[in-house]
């Protein structure tokens, strides 16, 4: 098996001693040279002399015993570290993170050719009623399935206030898949039709990611709700191309009911009011945000291209479990 590589282990960058230093032998002079300095060492840990400091004051001590010794005084709970935390706001974070997804959706989810389609469309035909109906059909599927990744959420302890949003925008959400059945009723397709269809796996895909970051990591699950609830926009392009292309009304009507839902309650602003109730984040945290934000709009952009390539194509509208 290949071996595991183990982070190498940190080291405070103003240790600080929480215990004092007792000397039990009288014969301290008699001691040889090394305790001396290791005595001399524990003194200096006051939380306001630098590791480097450290090594410079003891020269009877090289840089790799001090850090040594430090490491050993952590593992056994012996000292913390003092030095001062760099941080920054969460509203100034968040504005920074919807910075990032915006550039990644121009290289992605913008030239999705689901989403290319749809921007096109200006007349009857432009979007065909087989895609646009397997929208619908993958985004119940997503609804459906909207608690895997919203109730993890639901008792986040850290904040109270923003667990209260997260209650408040669950209780909106909850029964939304209902709203989309009667477009899908409308289509022929009845609840056990959709009971028996199993969703496309980019759209399980970016269900299990999502469920994950909410059990694991619920900041940057806050994250992604911006982008799913559609921040900044105050219009669905796939409604208009459905209405551009004369679609029946029973099935873009209930898309209409859902969006006016989302845009008068705000959800797209979820995420920046969240984000604004935490008062600091650490830069490591603030990184850790940073570097998983591809990966989730790839996963995005994966689902519109997984509905384009699905529903363009010559296969059956559902995919059932009882014909497996």
């Amino acid at each position: 098996m290949p071996r595991v590589q183990r982070p190498e282990p940190t080291v405070a960058s103003y240790p600080r001693l929480l215990s004092a230093v007792r000397v039990h032998d009288a014969a301290v002079g008699d001691a040889p040279p090394m305790h001396g300095a290791i005595q001399r060492t524990l003194g200096r840990l006051d939380g306001r002399t630098s590791l480097a400091e450290l090594g410079r004051a003891e020269p009877a001590l090289s840089s790799e015993e001090v850090e040594g010794l430090i490491q050993s005084l952590d593992q056994a709970g012996l000292v913390d570290d003092d030095a001062e935390v760099n941080y920054r706001t969460g509203y100034d974070v968040i504005l920074e993170l919807e910075e990032i997804v915006e550039e990644h959706c121009e290289s992605t989810i913008y030239r999705n050719p689901f989403w290319q389609t749809c921007l096109a469309a200006r007349q009857i035909g432009d979007l065909s009623e087989k895609l646009a109906l397997g929208m619908i059909i993958e985004n119940w599927h997503f609804l459906f399935r909207e608690s895997y990744f919203d109730a993890p959420v639901l008792s986040y302890v850290p904040n109270t206030a923003v667990r209260l949003l997260l209650n408040q925008f669950f209780s909106e959400e909850y029964g939304h898949d209902e709203i989309l059945l009667k477009a899908l009723n409308f289509a022929g397709l009845s609840r056990e039709d959709m009971r028996d269809a199993i969703p496309l796996p980019e759209t399980m895909g970016l269900c299990n990611a999502l469920a994950h970051w909410a059990h694991s990591d619920p900041l940057f699950f806050f994250a992604t709700l911006g982008l799913l609830e559609g921040q900044g926009t105050e219009h669905d392009s796939f409604i208009t191309a459905c209405e551009r292309s004369d679609l029946p009304l029973g099935l873009v009507g209930p898309l209409k009911a859902h969006a006016n839902i989302n845009l008068n309650a705000a959800h797209g602003n979820l995420t920046r009011a969240i984000f604004s109730e935490i008062p600091v984040l650490d830069v490591a945290t603030v990184a850790r945000l940073k570097r998983q934000l591809r990966l989730f709009v790839e996963l995005y952009d994966d689902f519109y291209t997984g509905v384009w390539r699905y529903y363009t194509s010559a296969a059956p509208l559902l995919r059932r479990v009882s014909l497996l």
